[in-house]
């Protein structure tokens, strides 16, 4: 059996082998929380004397958090359960070294507790380098997604992610019962500007271009590099008249890309849908007025509508 200082009796039928050969911490408590024995752990690792324990509320080993902890929680459960595993709390060590620990506890029925404290100090640090790993991982996923989703020049949505979101934002329109408008945008001449000027030269017209619809566009409206110079716009919650006046002030803008003593220009088809309608056939219908745009002249909009 082991004797403490005030001569408490704990029987050693709790221990198996002696507290001291533990490789953790263990104190015993009477049932006024006073400190009756505590191993040599609290010596050799956490620089306590006996004395400076022994009779002593345990009160004094806790940080004010835990104390909380200790009283709001751990004595009510131990008194309900007889038994406390794996609770987590902070303790000081002589020096006023904080240091995290894992508690084990149960009540015997002689109103003692019996405590064992592990370290927790390098679970902890693993804890932190499992979170940083995870938000780092977490980082290059996102990375990952915006390369996956994004044209590589212009940083707008590619030809799959366009259609993807596209499809998503028809199907919220059908369920609102919103109209929808797609814009298709071809550069007027772009192979000229190649032909002319270099590929270096069409790279930053494009990436000009990408970068004012990006601006000029809302939040809420998708804008996509589609293919080549080809620029596709989904406009949510919008009519003929607010997609024709949108048009207009985009030719404007896109009017402030010099390319040599010239203007760049686009041409523009529009589909209008205000039913349920598939993609596919939004794209098409603004593609076909794309191209009336390229046979009327060019640097113009013209509407989608039925021969």
């Amino acid at each position: 059996m082991i004797t403490t200082k005030n001569s408490k009796i704990v029987s050693n039928k709790t221990f198996e082998h002696s507290p001291d050969s533990f490789q953790c911490g263990a104190l015993v408590t009477n049932a006024a929380n006073i400190i009756i024995y505590v191993n040599s752990y609290f010596t050799n690792e956490l620089l306590w004397n006996p004395e400076q324990l022994i009779g002593k509320n345990a009160d004094i080993i806790f940080t004010q958090s835990s104390r909380i902890f200790f009283q709001s929680y751990l004595i009510p459960t131990l008194l309900h359960e007889q038994i406390c595993e794996e609770m987590q709390l902070i303790i000081f060590n002589a020096d006023g070294l904080r240091i995290p620990i894992t508690v084990n506890a149960r009540l015997s029925d002689d109103g003692c507790i019996y405590w064992s404290f592990f370290n927790a100090s390098k679970r902890d640090q693993l804890y932190d380098e499992l979170i940083k790993t995870r938000e780092k991982l977490e980082e290059q996923a996102e990375k990952l997604t915006l390369l996956a989703s994004t044209d590589e020049l212009t940083q707008l949505l590619n030809r799959r992610e366009m259609k993807y979101r596209s499809t998503l934002a028809l199907e919220q329109a059908t369920r609102s019962g919103q109209s929808v408008g797609l814009l298709v945008l071809d550069i007027d001449h772009f192979k000229i500007i190649n032909d002319s000027f270099g590929h270096l030269e069409g790279d930053r017209v494009l990436k000009e271009l990408g970068h004012i619809l990006k601006n000029f566009c809302r939040q809420t409206d998708l804008v996509s590099r589609f293919g080549g110079e080809e620029f596709l716009i989904l406009l949510p919650d919008t009519n003929k008249s607010d997609t024709l006046l949108f048009c207009s002030r985009l030719q404007d803008s896109i009017s402030q890309i010099k390319v040599g003593d010239d203007v760049l220009t686009v041409s523009i088809g529009v589909s209008i849908c205000d039913d349920k309608r598939q993609f596919t056939d939004l794209f098409t219908q603004a593609d076909k007025a794309m191209y009336k745009a390229k046979a009327l002249g060019r640097n113009r909009t013209e509407v989608y509508c039925l021969d």
